[in-house]
């Protein structure tokens, strides 16, 4: 909120503007994608009948997945950044629940309120990339950790990739999005959990565990869609 208020009028109409346009040009194209779900049990465990978890994924997969698990409405964590409010806004307008925090700055503030939200049950679900907001790419951080950890409920590592998509190779996470048409295939992995105290050497390990599920995954989604990664 503090972020918000820097911003001119100008510029909060600017992004309500732009998360408006972007949201419905996205929701449209989106539409025409065919999608499939490659790991039906966990899926129907957490997305089906609503039992609460943590999702996690590559920032590569942002954009798509915010559309996609709109209806769920989760709590997700955006950069406090003056840039994260479009991000933000973006996410308001699909139903989320944005918190503004990050590894950088404003992190453990961020995971708190999203602890609170989970524990009130205003939210039945969180969410967030492992690697943002600025890499590297595909190395996991530990903060959806202290939050599984926070919370009781199980980390959930899901991702998507696709036979057809436009690839922002200057972005540092080379972004995806899906193109038309374009057949979309998910993964949920093992969902994770964790005691509420670990030494420093076990938090390393249950970080390690996530980054090698969420890479596996990753392979044999990209493999199975015959979509190449970009160095």
């Amino acid at each position: 909120m503090a972020e918000e208020n820097r911003l001119s009028l100008g510029q909060r109409i600017l992004c309500w503007l732009a998360a408006n346009l972007a949201g419905r040009a996205l929701g449209l194209m989106f539409k025409t994608c065919r999608f499939e779900v490659l790991s039906p049990e966990p899926a129907q465990r957490f997305l089906e009948q609503g039992n609460p978890c943590i999702g996690v994924a590559w920032h590569r997969s942002a954009i798509f997945f915010l559309y996609y698990f709109k209806r769920f409405k989760p709590a997700i964590m955006v950069s406090a950044s003056r840039d994260g409010e479009y991000l933000a806004r973006f996410i308001t307008m699909l139903g989320g629940v944005p918190v503004r925090g990050s590894s950088h700055r404003g992190g453990a503030r961020a995971l708190k309120a999203m602890a609170e939200l989970l524990a009130r049950g205003e939210c039945r679900y969180a969410a967030t990339v492992a690697d943002g907001p600025t890499g590297p790419r595909y190395r996991a951080k530990k903060g959806m950790i202290l939050l599984a950890q926070r919370s009781g409920l199980p980390l959930l590592p899901i991702m998507w990739s696709c036979d057809r998509a436009w690839v922002l190779k200057k972005a540092w996470d080379r972004t995806m999005i899906p193109k038309p048409f374009a057949r979309i295939r998910l993964m949920a992995g093992r969902e994770l959990r964790y005691p509420e105290s670990m030494s420093p050497q076990e938090m390393e390990q249950a970080r390690q565990e996530l980054e090698d599920e969420l890479n596996r995954i990753t392979r044999e989604l990209d493999a199975i869609c015959g979509y190449q990664d970009p160095p």
